[in-house]
């Protein structure tokens, strides 16, 4: 959200606003300031916190998603519409029928082809008959991106790979306190990654963001494990606290709901929901359709800590999913899927390793024996709770710890990201 301030507020330079107070509309005599933002402070709080229903999709949220959206080159209205009915999807308002039913037409019309992982025919009918993944799209020569609309009629026939149905993945308390999975409903997953983040241990040291830009190479200003610190008031009184905000990979994710290609999709062997960047043409509606803040849209713009894209990482399918995305394709934290495929490394992450105190604890969250529900087992008198556990897209991230509301507010350190040399996010935790 930004507002306008007077231009004899500030003076532009380059492209630079020296107002200090945000970034800079050079070209309007305005310069736009962010609320609640500023040079040294993380972005504004998202709507993460308790009593958030899909009646906060409102006009301040329909206005984000078109600013968003109108940055690339497709139907910004479809991609409003259908991120909305995603997350009525994601909470039960609608059946997996109705929401692609009714955007089924207008996909096809748009990009030519519709392999959203909603539609009736089952995902591995539409295999090779050997079973493998199909190639992925072309490259549109000397401009760093998969595709673009005039490519989709090419592979109208083709369709999506790797997405899977879903697991719960949930961990609750039982009636003594303890941590248990819940029984899901089935599908295909019986490994699904996840984490357990202690925020009462977190010290908002922000090595964890450090680590994962040096390990992914992401792009200047794409912190894909993002450390919120805010303040609420709780009883008259301010409390502080602090949050680290890796993508949830949902068991129910929303924003593989809305990709027309399938390129966002869930990994069948240990449920990480990754994106195939051959096949991403970069329409951002998975960013409009996630309601955690998560996704980036590759620009190629290295830092001293991430020196550009080096190619990306393929999973044992030959896809491209790990590592930074290319420039016009979307990234978001791969919990390092490069890992993963590496039976050296499996079952570890960079944040987790480089966190000094050991607030993050990565693992199979259907493993009773693996890291984090040990964890769980011996802090079963701490609070937990998940983001936006009530929108039910039954996120694979556990936080222990006192839940931020709506109300929370981003507060400055106790160190910045300028501190560790990196960019602070645009407000959102976008791409902007």
């Amino acid at each position: 959200m930004t507002s306008e301030i007077e231009p004899s507020a500030c003076s532009c330079d380059d492209g630079n606003c020296a107002c200090g107070t945000g970034g800079c509309a050079c070209g309007s005599g305005k310069c736009t300031e962010t609320i609640g933002d500023s040079s040294d402070q993380g972005p504004e709080m998202p709507d993460l916190g308790q009593g958030w229903t899909t009646g906060d999709l409102d006009e301040e949220w329909e206005a984000h998603a078109e600013e968003k959206l109108e940055t690339v080159d497709f139907d910004v209205e479809l991609g409003v519409e259908m991120s909305r009915d995603a997350m009525r999807l994601a909470r039960g308002e609608l059946t997996e029928a109705e929401f692609h039913d009714k955007h089924h037409e207008a996909i096809k019309a748009e990009f030519g082809i519709d392999e959203r992982p909603t539609k009736s025919t089952p995902l591995e009918a539409t295999r090779g008959g050997d079973g493998n993944a199909l190639p992925g799209v072309p490259a549109v020569e000397g401009s760093g991106l998969s595709s673009r609309r005039g490519l989709m009629k090419a592979i109208g026939g083709l369709a999506a790979t790797g997405a899977t149905a879903s697991v719960a993945g949930c961990l609750d308390q039982d009636a003594g306190g303890s941590a248990s999975a819940t029984d899901g409903d089935g599908g295909d997953n019986e490994v699904q990654m996840g984490m357990v983040i202690d925020t009462d241990q977190c010290i908002a040291c922000l090595k964890c963001s450090e680590a994962c830009k040096e390990e992914n190479n992401t792009d200047r200003g794409a912190q894909w494990m993002h450390v919120f610190r805010y303040e609420e008031d709780e009883y008259g009184e301010t409390r502080a606290g602090q949050m680290p905000r890796p993508c949830q990979h949902c068991s129910e994710p929303s924003c593989t709901y809305v990709c027309p290609t399938q390129s966002r999709f869930k990994r069948e062997e240990d449920g990480i929901v990754v994106t195939d960047y051959d096949r991403c043409i970069g329409c951002k509606y998975c960013e409009v359709a996630c309601p955690y803040g998560v996704n980036f849209l590759g620009k190629n713009e290295p830092t001293e800590k991430s020196p550009g894209f080096f190619g990306s990482e393929t999973d044992q399918n030959d896809r491209h999913v790990g590592g930074p995305p290319p420039a016009g394709v979307m990234g978001k934290c791969t919990f390092c899927v490069h890992r993963q495929d590496d039976s050296a490394q499996r079952g570890t992450t960079a944040c987790e390793d480089d966190c000094p105190v050991d607030a993050i604890h990565f693992g199979d969250m259907n493993d009773s024996e693996s890291d984090p529900r040990e964890y769980l087992r011996e802090n079963d008198e701490e609070t937990r709770f998940k983001l936006l556990e009530q929108q039910g897209n039954e996120p694979n991230i556990v936080y222990l710890g006192n839940e931020p509301s709506n109300e929370a507010k981003p507060v400055d350190g106790p160190y910045t990201y300028e501190d560790v040399g990196l960019e602070t996010l645009a407000e959102d935790g976008g791409d902007d």
